[in-house]
């Protein structure tokens, strides 16, 4: 119930209006219901805040221009039963992504971007046909890139350094964390082990940090709250918006779950999110600079020693079985 805040805020907010039409006609109105619902809308947006463009943005946007050390990311899930192959390299093209992250990729759509290794020479690829697989291109350098299995063995992340033109060295995950669905799994133990695994281990990274992916999660969560506390890294769309990525063919039912999360010492040139191209989801494309200065200007939300000490207990649940 997490997932469709900023619905009920809508929701909540036409009531509120309805019934001011109706005390204008009748003068009767319940006050306890009316406390209740104005109760429900502040809350509301005490929870969305954040990701609005009325909020503070967490990430400054940047202007200069420093190619060397600059990094384009479009991160997709590609849906596995989509076959618009074609669609999503056009998209690849007009957006010239440095790094490219395609998650529910299967055989078929291994072989169906394989034009795309002719400009991306460095890959790590996990092709599944469970609607986890995945598959990692960079046109710069990578080291220590490998792919995990971090919570389940057939659900995979990527792990990597990628070398920036400056020589800077950036330290990358890749994630599509297994959700809560019905009929699959129904608990999010797998999807909070996963995310508070990664948040503990960028913590005591000393390189520059990016998380990107399906989170599988919405950014007011709690456990997208604790993650971002926990890692001390800034999320790109506070201030910005919502950037809902799902569901691309239900207007009504959309919500933010593609990611890319950055230590302080990055700056924001440019976030989109990409047009429909078959997919459930849309693709995310992120602009990012390194400025080392940004750091001491720039800070997320501070996890306290109960934050820590929540992380490694999510850290040590069992995972459910399905």
């Amino acid at each position: 119930m997490e997932y469709p805040r900023f619905q009920k805020f809508i929701i909540c907010v036409a009531v509120f209006i309805g019934w001011g039409i109706l005390y204008s006609f009748t003068r009767q109105i319940n006050i306890y219901a009316l406390a209740a619902l104005c109760a429900a809308i502040i809350y509301l947006i005490f929870k969305i805040y954040n990701y609005t463009v009325f909020a503070p943005k967490e990430v400054r946007g940047i202007k200069s221009r420093d190619e060397k050390n600059e990094i384009k990311v479009l991160s997709a899930n590609v849906f596995q039963d989509n076959t618009q192959y074609q669609r999503l390299l056009e998209q690849i093209k007009s957006a010239d992504p440095d790094v490219i992250f395609l998650l529910e990729t299967d055989d078929k759509w291994e072989a169906g971007v394989q034009q795309l290794e002719a400009d991306y020479p460095h890959m790590l690829k996990a092709p599944l046909d469970n609607t986890y697989g995945l598959l990692f291109y960079s046109r710069f350098p990578l080291s220590d890139g490998k792919v995990n299995y971090l919570i389940k063995n057939d659900i995979p992340s990527i792990e990597a350094i990628i070398h920036l033109p400056s020589g800077v060295k950036v330290q990358l995950w890749g994630l599509h964390p297994e959700p809560p669905v019905p009929g699959e799994s129904l608990y999010s133990t797998a999807k909070d082990k996963e995310l508070m695994k990664i948040a503990l281990k960028a913590r005591d990274c000393e390189l520059p940090i990016l998380v990107f992916g399906d989170l599988n999660d919405v950014a007011w969560s709690y456990t997208t709250t604790l993650f971002s506390k926990v890692s001390d890294l800034l999320d790109v769309r506070k201030g910005r918006g919502f950037y809902s990525t799902f569901s691309a063919k239900h207007w009504f039912l959309r919500f933010p779950l593609d990611y890319i999360f950055c230590s302080a010492e990055f700056g924001l040139v440019q976030m989109r999110r990409l047009p429909y191209n078959g997919s459930d989801h849309y693709p995310i494309f992120t602009h990012l600079i390194f400025n080392k200065r940004l750091e001491r200007v720039q800070d997320g939300p501070d996890a306290d020693h109960e934050d820590i000490e929540e992380a490694k207990e999510i850290l040590e649940k069992e995972v459910e079985k399905d």
